[in-house]
């Protein structure tokens, strides 16, 4: 159980904005914050992943950082912003999270630096200056893997599911060359958790499906979420997760789905051929 949540990285968007597609409550109070930052710590998950851009969320950290003594085992991944002054930015993260190093700093709007690719060797310098032990880029498309393939690349983040399965050509690559691969949206941000005659529009293409996964779920008596998150676990070429959560529970019950993963192992040859090939589904940024 403890190895298995020693790959999870945990995403946090949800500890300053209102954030995904499921989530009701919206951002989680600072004192919950607190409980699922210790509750991470227990049980064996020291990855962190935030954002310049996630609101509050590195000040929220910085905090438990700050009045915690465990605070400085996490291992902080941020991602730069699309901003005019980038310097004064990441002073600000550095500031915000408390920490004088990084273990990751990350491109975070990859249109941004196609605008401007000075922003890569601002990374570059942070890393050689000791700042920042690995950079690289958060993707959405496996296109824009091909303009950055030549740089000094240590990171990637990508999107990574039972439906979206886009980046799997390039596994073979990525290992060659030493980078570290990073998984997100393993739960299309909440929305496999709607009930699948709720999904309307574009969505219903993933009607099907979901019900078919929905079946598997109550036939093999496994919750759902442990169906999505061991099938991205079990791929070998993944050194970490990132998955978000909206309140302590939630937590709580993702590390719990990790006693099912032996049998989520007798299963994954029928989940596989479940992907999604319609950007306008399996990418966030598209649904408007």
């Amino acid at each position: 159980m403890k190895n298995l949540s020693e790959k999870i990285c945990l995403g946090t968007a949800q500890f300053g904005l209102d954030y995904g597609i499921n989530n009701t409550r919206g951002k989680i109070p600072k004192n919950e914050v607190f409980k699922i930052l210790e509750y991470a710590l227990q049980n064996g998950i020291e990855f962190i992943d935030t954002a310049y851009a996630y609101g509050d969320s590195e000040k929220v950290l910085g905090d438990f950082i700050k009045n915690n003594p465990n605070g400085k085992k996490f291992k902080i991944i941020s991602k730069i912003p699309n901003v005019e002054n980038i310097d004064k930015a990441i002073e600000e993260t550095f500031t915000n999270l408390s920490v004088d190093k990084l273990y990751g700093y990350l491109v975070h709007n990859f249109n941004s630096f196609l605008e401007n690719t000075k922003i890569f060797d601002t990374l570059l310098s942070l890393k050689h200056m000791g700042k920042v032990e690995k950079i690289g880029f958060s993707l959405y498309y496996p296109e824009e893997y091909y303009k950055i393939k030549d740089l000094e690349i240590d990171i990637l983040q990508i999107p990574y599911s039972i439906f979206d399965q886009r980046f799997c050509n390039f596994f073979e690559e990525f290992k060659d060359k030493k980078i570290e691969v990073h998984a997100r949206s393993v739960f299309l941000q909440g929305l496999i958790f709607k009930k699948p005659e709720e999904l309307k529009g574009k969505f219903s293409k993933l009607k099907d499906k979901l019900l078919y996964i929905n079946f598997l779920s109550k036939e093999l008596d496994i919750p759902l979420n442990a169906i999505f998150l061991n099938f991205v676990l079990m791929n070998e070429n993944l050194d970490k997760v990132v998955i978000g959560v909206d309140s302590l529970e939630n937590l709580k019950e993702n590390i719990d789905s990790l006693k099912f993963h032996k049998d989520i192992v007798k299963i994954f040859s029928k989940i596989i051929e479940l992907r999604e090939t319609d950007e306008e589904i399996i990418i966030p940024t598209k649904w408007g």
